[in-house]
């Protein structure tokens, strides 16, 4: 799931693979909050599954939102 969402900031939102750790925060690398929408979006497309914004707010490191991903999506 991690290596998934890098690979998402990576591509689509050109955050640098460096920035990105488990313990990196959303607010480092998605500085607008229609990036956060739109992060949330194509995470929920990827496991085709929804991601709520109520759900994006509850989260805050790039290891919250694979655990949130991780309990969406059967193994």
């Amino acid at each position: 799931m991690y290596e998934t969402i890098t690979e998402i900031l990576t591509t689509r939102f050109a955050v640098p693979a460096s920035a990105i750790t488990e313990d990196t925060s959303l607010e480092e690398v998605l500085t607008d909050s229609l990036d956060v929408v739109e992060f949330g979006v194509i995470v929920g497309e990827r496991y085709n599954t929804l991601v709520s914004d109520d759900e994006l707010t509850s989260v805050t490191t790039i290891a919250d939102v694979a655990a949130l991903m991780n309990s969406k999506v059967p193994a």
